[in-house]
């Protein structure tokens, strides 16, 4: 067993004058460069209508279920109250104005493509089940029933 061990480590900085000169032109000119990046807008904006997908929704109703409406204020006692408090549950409720966004950006207007949407957000399965009610083979079955129905015969 090893005790007492002792680790010391201590950094001269000698360098030489025109090393040091040169490393203050080298800093100077980066603070330049970010200062003009910055002035130049380069600046990137989030888009709140990124990451609406289903993993979203499936949390989503996880926290609606437990939490019913997770932003919530409650007071020490535990009850909903209209004044300051502790939120239900801050991740849900992160989760719940993700969802909320989610659903203006789905009814967003986005014709002549100025916006990324996910046009299915929360409607996925709808979609789903009405397109295949839309198919062919299900026209053709709904024609021959109401049809043999009103008396046409087999078709």
């Amino acid at each position: 067993v090893r005790t007492g061990l002792r680790f010391s480590c201590s950094l001269v900085l000698t360098t030489p004058a025109a090393l040091r000169s040169s490393m203050a032109v080298t800093m100077k000119t980066l603070l330049v460069a970010c200062g003009i990046a910055l002035s130049a807008g380069l600046k990137t904006e989030q888009d709140p209508c990124a990451g609406c997908n289903e993993g979203l929704a499936q949390a989503y109703q996880m926290c609606a279920r437990d939490f019913g409406n997770p932003c919530a204020e409650t007071n020490d006692e535990g009850l909903v109250s209209s004044g300051a408090g502790e939120k239900k549950d801050v991740s849900c409720c992160l989760k719940k104005e993700k969802h909320d966004r989610c659903m203006e950006c789905k009814s967003m207007d986005c014709k002549f493509k100025t916006c990324k949407v996910n046009k299915m957000y929360y409607s996925e399965r709808t979609i789903v089940e009405e397109a295949k009610a839309s198919t062919k083979e299900a026209y053709k079955q709904h024609d021959a029933a109401a049809m043999k129905a009103a008396g046409w015969g087999d078709f």
